[in-house]
């Protein structure tokens, strides 16, 4: 069969144009009526894909709705158990070109129907082709392409659709549908593709459904470990920014907030001053290290750090601290908490001095009333070093997981990571935290080039937990925008994301309107189709009406460089790659015993 023949077969007529509008067309469907008796016969449903013929060109439809004339329905019921001479009609919406010469689509409707023209069911491996050639176009490689396969289109089981990882997770991307969507699967799919092709990535798991899930993953869990395979990994402390460190500790903003600020500095100004004696003289002795401080040849004091690390401040040079603070004005800078922790509430104590002591070159004594006023921080630093839900960021237990992050990136034999966040306290915002802080350390590596020549996708599930939001109070607050800022510029750095969720109306639209491909799965709730309507332009009225009522695994896929949004049934993810994303067992756990009867 010849290649317009392929588009076009005169067996599938099931219409002729009757009315044209700027994007859809209407049709009769004498074939559509479900008659008594010759249903399996009719042809032309909702949902079903179609050719207008235009010459040289076809246009790629959709039929979105089909009825009987309204002069027509009072006698539909006296003739449907007979011959029925009513006419059904239909509206298609026009999505896409197909020129028949060569099968390229091309976005939008470059040749207008005609009243008269004829209407024919598309051929499910015909519009495969067409669709896989235009995904492919652009995109160049050596060997054999690379291609992500995702599933067929929904209603045409022979119409398999796979896209280039460059054209699916380049711009980012976006996962969203109701519980029972299929939205899970289609993650668990995704992430098992890129292991299939070599790919890299790390999954976000904040539920542990996926734990076990991804062919060959390294996996890992926060806070406790329940499997042999899955160690333990906490984040060093010393990764964590100082807005990170103030909205967990909530310092007041009149006393405690400038003596936490002080004493961060002053750390850091320890631990500068400790890692180059070449540059700065020390002297140790008994259980304090003086360390001289000099510019050029003048020397101007000296800087008193403690055995424990934290600097001494009472009574101490006002002169030799203030130069130092010049010095090392860059590493102070930093944004990083590069400090031990532990030394955190002394260092904040040693702060709580008077500004000048009687010779105005030094610090004065310790201020009781400020050690007072302080004194509630202190003890909340001690309380949370040794809190069990805070284990996972101050706890020694536990290996390094931004030095397992590393090995992961170094080892080309290694595809994908899974991090569980299922034992992460919600207390004290911890699980928000710690994640936030892990998209600003990978944002952080990508900015120093680490994935120009090997990308990473990071998948975010229930993102809607982890973006937009802030956490800590009015004084010491820090925006969740890790994820957000991936986004953003993420993309020229080698970083993209994939965000999964329930509930895109809580994902900022700056954020959505920086997705390029959206995995569309039910959603019922009025404010998310908005919210998807939006943030999508090629999502137009006819194909959001689709959404409330697609199927389990079925998804209307988007993106800018599909020729049109596609409903693809997603392919169910192979035993053993199925995420774990039940609700409740009643079957299982109730019922197992009578209940006791309660005497009156």
């Amino acid at each position: 069969m010849s290649e317009p023949a392929s588009l076009i077969d005169p067996a599938k007529r099931i219409g002729t144009v009757t009315r044209v509008t700027a994007s859809a067309v209407e049709l009769t469907l004498p074939t559509a009526l479900a008659a008594s008796g010759r249903r399996g016969l009719a042809r032309g449903a909702v949902g079903d894909f179609v050719f207008v013929d235009c010459d040289r060109e076809t246009v790629l439809g959709r039929i979105t709705e089909v009825g009987i004339p309204e002069k027509q329905r009072s006698s539909l019921e006296h003739q449907i158990k007979q011959e029925a001479l009513v006419e059904p009609n239909g509206r298609v919406q026009l999505l896409a070109t197909v020129t028949k010469t060569t099968r390229k689509v091309s976005r939008g409707i470059n040749s207008q129907p005609r009243v008269g023209d004829g209407v024919y069911l598309a051929d499910g491996s015909a519009l495969s082709a067409s669709i896989q050639d235009a995904l492919r176009g652009g995109t160049n490689r050596d060997s054999e392409l690379l291609m992500v396969n995702l599933g067929t289109l929904a209603g045409l089981e022979d119409a398999e659709i796979s896209i280039p990882p460059e054209k699916l997770f380049g711009r980012h991307c976006g996962v969203f549908g109701a519980t029972g969507g299929g939205k899970s699967w289609t993650v668990s799919r995704l992430v098992n593709e890129i292991v299939r092709i070599g790919g890299k990535c790390i999954l976000f798991d904040p539920t542990g459904e996926f734990t076990g899930k991804v062919a060959g993953a390294r996996q890992f869990a926060f806070s406790q470990a329940i499997l042999p395979e899955q160690p333990l990994v906490r984040f060093p402390s010393e990764l964590l920014s100082e807005l990170d460190l103030h909205a967990l500790l909530t310092p007041t903003g009149q006393s405690q907030g400038p003596m936490l600020r002080g004493a961060t500095k002053s750390l850091r100004m320890s631990k500068a001053l400790r890692d180059d004696p070449h540059r700065f003289t020390q002297e140790v002795g008994g259980n304090r290290t003086k360390v001289l401080i000099r510019h050029e040849e003048a020397p101007f004091g000296h800087v008193v750090i403690e055995e424990q690390g934290s600097i001494e401040k009472a009574n101490q040079s006002r002169v030799a601290f203030g130069r130092a603070e010049l010095l090392l004005a860059e590493q102070l800078a930093a944004e990083q908490c590069d400090f031990d922790f532990r030394v955190l509430s002394r260092q904040v104590r040693n702060e709580c001095v008077r500004p000048v002591g009687n010779d105005a070159m030094n610090f004065g004594i310790l201020d009781p009333a400020t050690i007072g006023y302080c004194n509630t921080l202190i003890i909340r630093i001690e309380t949370f070093l040794s809190s069990p839900e805070l284990a996972c960021i101050f706890s020694e237990d536990g290996l390094d997981v931004s030095a397992e992050i590393e090995k992961f990136l170094a080892d080309p034999s290694e595809s994908a990571m899974v991090l569980s966040f299922e034992n992460v306290s919600f207390k004290h915002n911890t699980r928000e935290l710690l994640l936030n802080t892990l998209g600003r350390y990978l944002l952080s590596l990508a900015r120093k080039g680490r994935f120009r020549e090997c990308p990473l996708v990071c998948f975010l599930d229930e993102a809607h937990q982890f973006i937009g939001r802030s956490v800590g109070d009015e004084q010491n607050h820090v925006s969740l925008d890790a994820f957000g800022l991936i986004a953003k510029e993420g993309r020229k750095y080698g970083l993209t994301t994939v965000i999964a969720t329930q509930r895109p109306r809580d994902v900022p639209q700056d954020v959505l309107s920086q997705l390029g491909t959206l995995f569309v799965h039910r959603l019922t709730n009025e404010r998310d189709r908005e919210t998807i309507e939006k943030a999508c332009g090629d999502l137009d009225k006819s194909a959001a009406a689709f959404i409330p009522s697609l199927a389990q695994g079925e998804a209307i896929v988007v993106g800018p460089d599909l020729p049109a949004p596609l409903p693809l049934m997603m392919t169910k993810p192979e035993k053993g790659q199925q995420p774990e994303s039940h609700g409740p067992m009643y079957q299982k756990f109730w019922g197992k015993q009578d209940v006791p009867v309660v005497e009156e």
